[in-house]
């Protein structure tokens, strides 16, 4: 399988470039240990290292890196909060406003903020691309809007909108991670509904690392 990504711009395929998410593994993630003592019991406990789903959640598909420094920092416009834009190219950020969009965040009227993606992605027939802001880099300042796209028909860059997270100027820098671009293969699905004598998991028989060593598939993105 092969998902392409294209950009009409030289430099920034040569400067950012988007990457297996493997090679941007957050650095809390990475330093982590597996096991920790519990300052509480006194105990050493496995810590979040060991679950491999989220491991798989962290390193599943490509991310895109922000291309331009920027600062967006917000003010109260009327009802509405609205932000003053500093980046080179003011093209770069571009504006929704709440109404097309009208909930609350933080309990304010706020307007989105849309970054421009110098990216073209193509995957094979039948493959879509889920877009979502990389989860485990607990960013607090701002949050990306996910969304699902037909990557195998849709020809045009997608473009990423956010909001900013409370009232504070939000600073973004060349190469942050910003979106994270999962592949996958569109299926028709169906809903039943049962009721079964549950049965013991073989996860009940191991001691360590059961899921990985009895569920686990092993998944590749480069």
């Amino acid at each position: 399988m092969e998902i392409k990504f294209t950009t009409a711009d030289p430099s920034i395929l040569e400067h950012f470039p988007p990457r297996p998410a493997n090679k941007v593994i957050p650095s809390w993630y990475k330093d982590l240990e597996t096991w920790r003592v519990n300052e509480y019991e006194k105990l050493n406990v496995p810590t979040i290292k060991m679950c491999i789903p989220v491991q798989d959640m962290i390193t599943t598909g490509y991310v895109l890196p922000n291309v331009f420094e920027f600062i967006l920092d917000p003010f109260k416009k009327g009802r509405y909060e609205d932000f003053k834009l500093e980046c080179q190219d003011q093209e770069y950020i571009k504006k929704h406003h709440h109404e097309q969009c009208p909930v609350k965040h933080d309990g304010i009227n706020k307007h989105f903020f849309k970054i421009t993606n110098h990216w073209g992605i193509k995957t094979p027939p039948g493959y879509s691309c889920l877009f979502i802001q990389p989860f485990y880099q607990f960013e607090p300042n701002y949050v990306m809007l996910p969304a699902i796209v037909d990557t195998d028909t849709h020809d045009v860059p997608v473009e990423f909108p956010g909001y900013i997270v409370g009232s504070k100027a939000i600073h973004l820098q060349p190469g942050d991670p910003i979106m994270q671009v999962i592949p996958f293969k569109r299926d028709e699905w169906q809903m039943t509904l049962s009721s079964e004598r549950p049965l013991k998991s073989k996860l009940f028989y191991k001691l360590n690392r059961a899921y990985q060593s009895v569920f686990h598939n092993k998944k590749s993105f480069k």
